[in-house]
């Protein structure tokens, strides 16, 4: 248990600092596009902004489950890279269609994967709300 705990705890920091410098890079980013975009209509350049912030929470999400999907292959709790990835993108989004699962001496890293794609979709979702009242609020002041 110990084990499961510790390992979900590593996967949980590493995600959550991955996140933060996510967080960092985008809004970087879009600081520094939303400078260039000046010369664009304001609906267009709410829509750029909104694509880009779109794709990078995809990314996001992405990063995360593949950091526990590699953690299932490499504990070989799964044979194959499929099933690991699939039952880490179940886990991630809270889906838990319960098709595929953990033997149970690992399943608490379930529970874990859970916590950590709620923690990772809410800072997702906040981050990408303030960057679209910023550019709202920037587009307004134009």
């Amino acid at each position: 248990m110990l084990i499961q705990i510790s390992i979900g705890a590593a996967l949980l920091l590493l995600s959550m600092v991955l996140s933060a410098l996510g967080f960092w890079l985008i809004e970087s980013l879009l600081e520094h596009l939303s400078r260039r975009l000046q010369n664009l209509r304001r609906p267009l350049r709410v829509m750029l902004i909104l694509m880009i912030a779109s794709f990078w929470a995809l990314a996001q999400i992405t990063i995360g489950v593949w950091i526990w999907a590699v953690c299932f292959m490499r504990l070989e709790i799964y044979d194959s890279l499929e099933p690991a990835l699939y039952f880490a993108l179940i886990s991630f989004t809270t889906l838990g269609y319960g098709d595929v699962l953990l033997p149970d001496h690992w399943r608490l890293l379930g529970g874990m994967t859970a916590v950590n794609g709620l923690l990772n979709v809410g800072l997702v979702t906040a981050i990408m709300l303030e960057l679209m009242r910023r550019a709202r609020a920037q587009a307004e002041d134009d």
